[in-house]
């Protein structure tokens, strides 16, 4: 029995430029993603053939801690499960292992590599990143559990079948394994460059409810507003983070979807010490550039007299990644 423990940053879009729909269904989209010092943390167990084990894990308040057996039966082929652990007043959702999407990297992984132990990889997910907020929690926590699959299994970091498999997963998944701050293009997949970070703080914000990124496209398709030539051009002439125009053309169909989020890009907006206002890639979340972490905290604490969800953060050069072992 192995035991290892990853991070799992967020992330937001600086640019989100939606282009025009692609022969193959998809957009084009230019984008610079940028890593958030805010994150999912992740325990990762691997048990081989023959091997018994009870797991103490965290439950929930009414149920702190649980015993979790396990027992890897010959011709059991591989398990992965995940027991996810919501925190700081994030709704809860009950996602089975087979949809999960850190469950279905680990399987992923385990086909390309041509893998076929009997094993169980079983995997708890602390979870500070809301769900339907824009901020890639799900992709990053697949990211992760592909760098402590490979490290489980004795594969090496670099292997290009880690690549490969993130980018069958998403373009964010791929991302999260780089970190840090990129340039994409193509369907919002290919990276084009990285770029050195920014360090500022920030404040997030989301009402109740969420967007769906498919419903915020098709919205989108009724009336686009395509980024132009001129945007195009500044974001590919920035040489760092800091360069980058904050821009996003699914602001719009997303608050027509959530009016809500308009009240909230004008409550952030109302406060000095704010530099920019943007939503979070096609939401709910919607982030604030600050002057100070004191600013984002006061930012914060009104938000959340007012009922809404809110978390200071700041941008970071992180990836998904191990930590150092105990």
């Amino acid at each position: 029995m192995k035991t290892i423990e990853l991070i799992a940053p967020a992330k937001v879009n600086l640019f989100l430029g939606i282009g025009e729909r692609r022969a193959d269904g998809y957009h084009d989209a230019t984008t610079v993603m940028h890593a958030l010092s805010m994150h999912d943390s992740l325990r990762m167990t691997r048990l081989g053939a023959g091997e018994h084990t009870v797991l103490v894990e965290p439950c929930d308040e009414a149920q702190p801690l649980r015993e979790f057996e396990i027992d890897v039966e010959e011709g059991s082929g591989l398990q992965v499960t995940a027991n996810v652990i919501w925190h700081e007043g994030i709704p809860a959702i009950d996602i089975p292992h087979e949809e999960n999407l850190a469950c279905r990297a680990v399987q992923a992984l385990a086909r390309a590599l041509d893998r076929h132990e009997d094993e169980y990889v079983r995997m708890t997910i602390d979870k500070h990143i809301p769900h339907q907020t824009g901020l890639g929690g799900g992709s990053s926590d697949a990211a992760a559990a592909l760098v402590g699959a490979a490290d489980l299994w004795g594969v090496a970091p670099d292997d290009p079948r880690l690549e490969q498999t993130a980018q069958e997963l998403g373009a964010d998944v791929r991302f999260f394994l780089h970190g840090g701050s990129a340039l994409l293009d193509g369907r919002g997949d290919h990276m084009v460059r990285r770029l050195p970070v920014r360090r500022d703080s920030l404040v997030i914000v989301r009402p109740e409810g969420g967007v769906s990124t498919g419903e915020a496209y098709a919205t989108f398709d009724e009336a686009p507003e395509y980024p132009g030539d001129e945007r195009l051009a500044a974001v590919a002439q920035a040489s760092e983070a800091t360069d980058v125009p904050l821009w996003n053309n699914l602001q719009a169909p997303a608050e027509q979807l959530l009016p809500e989020l308009a009240d909230v890009r004008a409550f952030l907006d109302g406060f000095e010490g704010v530099r920019d206002v943007l939503l979070c890639g096609s939401g709910s979340g919607t982030f604030a550039v600050c002057d100070s972490a004191a600013t984002a905290q006061r930012i914060a604490t009104e938000a959340k007299k007012r009922g809404l969800w809110a978390r200071t953060t700041s941008f970071s050069p992180i990836r998904a990644a191990k930590l150092p072992e105990k």
